[in-house]
């Protein structure tokens, strides 16, 4: 069985890649907090990264990854704004790839312009936008 990841690990990993890619975080949420884990703004502009971050439930993953999902979406919902240039992300396990390929409906995802940011056990990211779900 792999290893199952834990969400300040997932967490960890967007925020070095967030880095990489030319944004400053603004904030970070902690474990027990409300809100988006993490905010990131482009440098010298005005673009914005929103991201909710879930790791592998540690009791009965296989059967919990699928609320854990479904409580990601329903934060980022919650938080989306008529901000003009904001990306909206999940940051994920790799482990529910599939589950999102099979779960996520493709017109939610796209009315959202939403991104799913998938880490794997080695703590490589891979970005799949809206677009790549289908």
């Amino acid at each position: 069985m792999p290893s199952l990841l834990s969400e300040e690990f997932v967490k960890n990993r967007v925020i070095e890649w967030l880095g990489r890619e030319g944004y400053r975080v603004i904030s970070v949420k902690g474990l027990a907090e409300h809100g988006l884990d993490v905010r990131a703004k482009r440098i010298k502009t005005n673009y914005y990264y929103a991201i909710e971050a879930k790791g592998d439930p540690q009791v009965n993953p296989k059967k919990m990854r699928y609320p854990f999902l479904v409580s990601a979406l329903g934060e980022i919902v919650q938080r989306v704004t008529k901000a003009k240039y904001c990306r909206y992300a999940v940051a994920l396990p790799s482990s529910y790839y599939e589950l999102v390929r099979r779960r996520v409906p493709s017109m939610a995802a796209k009315r959202l312009d939403l991104e799913f940011l998938f880490i794997d056990t080695n703590g490589k990211l891979k970005r799949v936008t809206w677009k790549q779900l289908g």
